[in-house]
């Protein structure tokens, strides 16, 4: 250590100032002794002070005589003792001036040594001795001699606890124990020097401190001195910066306290370390603990301890995140693995960087613009680099796992859109160069695509529209305004499936497109893709209004004939769907000029055909205007399906004008055309009508039977059959109409009345022929079917029944008749019952029907059996033979035979005659009541009888 030589605060001028007082003091003392008388202070003159008012220039040699010369003249003790002292400070100062040879300075050093012990023990209680004390030991030191110098130290100590120099003394007496590796006594020193006053040696007190400790294996306490150091130094490093010492006192405490921390945990025991210890004034610089740490990695490095000093830099990094320095250490780590030709490991520091110094991070939200600036490099770097390789991962997969992998890129992309974007960065002047490497547009571009495959299609569209219809950027390389928006359009155009917010989104992004993106290949599509949606929508107006806006695209050169036809077809659609079929017939035939598909081609005459055919359905129209849109349409478009409505329609209009015999060559042909159609039945009614209404029967009955043989459902072949029946009959054509009759009585039993009214027709048409048998063949059907279908007969075909029975009965009355009882009388009147009982039963039946216009018929005509059995057998053949008496008894067994007929009869007539109370008269019951004149005179042969009962009836 650099000891001090004299004492503070004597000058050159106070050494003077003393020597003229001691001077004064030596001549005052000498002077006592001659003499008492001598003179007063009143009595001296007064004290020149001219004299002492310039000093004499007097050198240490000169001073030193004149002190040696004092002391011959034996002045006063005082006086002596001072100069004694005045002498040894200058000998000593003159000792260090002197540049000696090592035996020399050994010589002198030893009688400074002599010097000071005579002081010391001539004048033990010398207010100057803490000096002489201190420079003895001081020399001492210098002679090497340790113990002599640590027992004055110890001296100076004990006498002067409070000495100027006791910090100095301290501190040298640590060094001595230091020396001696007596390291508690030196520790103790130096916690001395450290809890004194004295600044100057603190520093090198706490680092000395910090090695006794050290020397003691108290790691953690030594630690706490070097930190201290470091601590204290800090400020000074920023007061005096270029101060080499204060420097190397630092890198010196630097590398001890790394040695310390090395044979404890490293990095670990420094962090515990920097939390244990407070710093002296509020929180530890951040500069300072990066030193500390970069130290320790430095050392740690040197020891090849690789792994050691990754972990020192993480931790730092853990523990002041928000700090440059940290940001420094983690690109030191990167380096690390990269140098090492580590790529998975560097990747990963690299992400690490990205997550603590990024644009979310705490230390981006309060770094200033300096600490931005240096870390944007390396973000744009990094961001960059991650981003595009998880990209282009991206686009390698497929279903699920490419969804995740571009959801994973999309906050690569934003982080670097937010430090491209900072704005403080963006208004310094101290921006990195490096970011012009880097297109915002582009990566904004980038993220689009991302949300695209993300499936995140409304992010995905809100930032493809900000780039497609923004300005046209200046340094994109991915993409131009045209093709964002393109890409946007068809996003939206996925959307417009989801709700109806997303369709007029979707459709505003066409209108947009078309409008401001003309230039683009598919924009005259994406305006036809509107004409088609409003076409789709109905709004057929609104496609004649813009459907020039595809048609007469403003971009001649770039039009396509094929979007062009496909608009004009649009707006032909569009007319016919307004009825505009006039303006629909035009763009057709005009469409029709084009090269066309077959489908399109084959569709388009059909319309074409529509067209024509709807202006012949025009309400306002006159007849002869539509016969001409008819003709038009049958003359030039006989294939279209149209034809067909259009000659049924002509054939319709031809009718109504009555004119049948022109409608039946026109029916008969669309009959041949269309055999299958819908129509057809129609047309055939209409020919049978119209053969109707022309009179033409035979035409029509064979136009029925044809339909009657060639369709399958069977009502329509009964109602066919039995309309062509019919029209044969009036056709007069009876041959042909008993088939028809005859057919179908014998097909159809159903419907009951029809059946019947056809058994009727059969019946009229043999009474033509006179052809009883088949007749009564015919009567016994219309009887039997009636008595099997009663639960569906009606008053009809009761009348039906019961006039057929009636007929049947009248045949078999006339064949009674026509048997006259002769011999052999047995056989004729078998024969004759036989009939009789026929007819009885037919007449009977007839009359269960309750028929009153035939009851009363067939009930005379029962009586009048009865009565006519009478009168046969009283007229019949008497045998031949018979004697008068044999003759007249046989003639009264005749009237015995027959008085029961006619008392039969008589009954029979008067239940005819009594249905006059049922309110009931006609012509049978008027002949019941002349039967009963004839039969029973005396009670009915009276003419008012008759008249009373026919006007009660009446």
């Amino acid at each position: 250590m650099i000891w001090r030589l004299e004492p503070v605060g004597l000058s050159c001028q106070h050494r003077i100032t003393i020597l003229a007082l001691c001077c004064a003091t030596l001549i005052g003392c000498s002077a006592s002794s001659v003499s008492d008388s001598r003179p007063k202070l009143a009595d001296l003159p007064a004290f020149d002070r001219s004299i002492v008012a310039v000093l004499p220039d007097v050198n240490e040699q000169q001073l030193d005589a004149l002190y040696q010369q004092i002391l011959q003249l034996q002045p006063a003790a005082q006086t002596r003792q001072k100069i004694l002292y005045r002498l040894s400070q200058m000998h000593t100062s003159q000792f260090e001036r002197q540049d000696l040879a090592p035996e020399q300075e050994q010589a002198a050093l030893q009688q400074l040594v002599q010097r000071y012990q005579q002081l010391l023990n001539d004048y033990p209680q010398d207010p100057n001795n803490e000096l002489i004390r201190y420079q003895l030991a001081r020399s001492y030191d210098l002679l090497g001699q340790q113990q002599a110098c640590l027992e004055q130290l110890d001296q100076l100590l004990q006498h002067y606890p409070d000495s100027g120099f006791a910090s100095e003394a301290w501190f040298r007496k640590g060094d001595i124990h230091y020396s001696r590796s007596e390291y508690p006594a030196a520790l103790a020193a130096y916690l001395a020097v450290i809890n004194g006053q004295e600044l100057t040696l603190k520093q090198h007190a706490r680092y000395m401190a910090g090695w006794s400790y050290f020397k003691q294996q108290q790691f953690e306490l030594a630690d706490e001195q070097f930190l201290a150091v470091l601590d204290t130094s800090y400020s000074e490093i920023h007061t005096d910066e270029q101060d080499p010492g204060v420097q190397g006192l630092r890198a010196e405490v630097l590398r001890t306290l790394s040695v310390s921390l090395s044979y404890q945990e490293q990095a670990q025991s420094l962090q515990s370390l920097l939390q244990r210890v407070s710093y002296r004034s509020g929180e530890r610089p951040v500069a300072l603990v990066a030193e500390v740490y970069q130290a320790m990695a430095n050392f740690l490095a040197e020891k090849a301890l690789h792994n050691a000093r990754l972990q020192t830099y993480r931790l730092f990094i853990t523990d002041y995140p928000e700090s440059i320095l940290a940001a420094r250490f983690q690109l030191t780590v990167i380096q690390h693995y990269l140098s090492d030709a580590n790529a998975q490991q560097a990747l990963a520091e690299q992400q690490q960087y990205l997550q603590l110094f990024g644009p979310e991070s705490a230390f981006w939200q309060q770094a200033k613009v300096a600490e931005l600036t240096e870390v944007e490099p390396n973000l744009l770097q990094y961001y960059d680099y991650f981003a595009r390789a998880q990209y282009a991962k991206a686009l390698t997969l497929a279903g699920e796992p490419r969804q995740a992998a571009f959801a994973a890129v999309i906050p690569l992309w934003q982080q670097m859109l937010s430090v491209l974007g900072e704005p403080l960065l963006q208004h310094s002047s101290k921006h990195s160069p490096q970011q012009a490497t880097y297109s915002a547009a582009d990566i904004r571009y980038l993220l689009a695509e991302s949300y695209a495959g993300a499936l995140d299609s409304a992010a995905a569209l809100k930032l493809y529209t900000q780039l497609g219809y923004g300005a046209e950027p200046e340094n994109a390389s991915l993409f131009t305004t045209e093709s964002a928006a393109y890409k946007a359009l068809l996003i939206s155009a996925e959307l417009a499936e989801q709700d109806e917010t997303s369709a007029r989104q979707h459709w505003q992004q066409q209108t947009d497109f078309v409008q401001h993106h003309r230039s683009h290949p598919a924009a005259q599509q994406v305006a036809l893709q509107q004409l088609q949606q409003r076409y789709n929508e109905q709004d057929y107006f609104a496609v004649l209004q813009h459907s020039d806006e595809v048609i007469a695209w403003p971009l001649a050169d770039k039009s396509q004939p094929a979007l062009v036809q496909e608009a004009r077809f649009l707006h032909s659609q569009s007319e016919l769907a307004l009825t505009h079929y006039a303006a629909a017939e035009q763009s057709i035939q005009t469409l029709l000029n084009d090269a066309l598909s077959p489908a399109r081609r084959n569709l388009l005459t059909e319309q074409l055909a529509s067209s024509i055919y709807q202006q012949a359905q025009q309400a306002d129209v006159s007849s002869e205007v539509v016969q001409g849109h008819l003709q038009r349409l049958l003359s030039t478009l006989s294939t279209s399906a149209y034809h067909e409505a259009a000659a049924f329609q002509q054939i319709e209009i031809i009718r109504q004008a009555l004119d049948y015999t022109s409608a039946i060559p026109l029916l008969t042909a669309f009959i041949q055309r269309y055999p299958d159609s819908e129509r057809t039945r129609a047309a055939k009614a209409q020919l049978l009508d119209s053969y109707e209404q022309a009179g033409q029967w035979s035409n029509a009955a064979t136009e029925l039977t044809t339909l009657a043989a060639t369709i399958t459902d069977t009502e329509q072949q009964r109602e066919a059959l039995y309309l062509a029946a019919q029209y044969f009959q009036k056709a007069g054509e009876n041959n042909n109409a008993l088939d028809a009759w005859r057919s179908y009585a014998n097909r159809y039993q159903q419907p009951h009345l029809l059946a019947q009214e056809a058994r009727l027709q059969l019946i009229q048409l043999y009474q033509a022929e006179q052809d009883v048998y088949r007749q009564n063949f015919w009567r016994s059907k219309i009887a039997s079917f009636e008595q099997q279908f009663a639960s569906e007969g009606n008053e009809r075909t009761q009348q039906l029944a019961a006039q057929a029975l009636l007929e049947l009965g009248r045949h078999e009355s006339e064949l009674f008749n026509g048997i006259r009882l002769a011999h052999p009388l047995k056989q004729s009147l078998q024969k004759k019952r036989q009939h009789m009982t026929a007819a009885i039963s037919h007449f009977e039946q007839s009359m269960q029907y309750g028929v009153a216009a035939l009851l009363t018929d067939a009930q005379f005509r029962v009586a009048e059996l009865y009565q006519q059995m009478a009168k046969a057998l009283l007229a019949s053949d008497r045998p031949k033979g018979l004697d008068e008496l044999a003759l007249e008894e046989y003639e009264l067994l005749l009237e015995e035979q027959a008085y029961p007929f006619e008392e039969q009869a008589i009954a029979i007539y008067q239940q005819n005659t009594q249905l006059t109370q049922q309110q009931l008269w006609d012509q049978w019951v008027q002949h019941s009541f002349s039967r009963l004149a004839q039969l029973l005179p005396a009670k009915f042969d009276k003419t008012e009888t008759y008249t009373e009962v026919a006007n009660e009836v009446f």
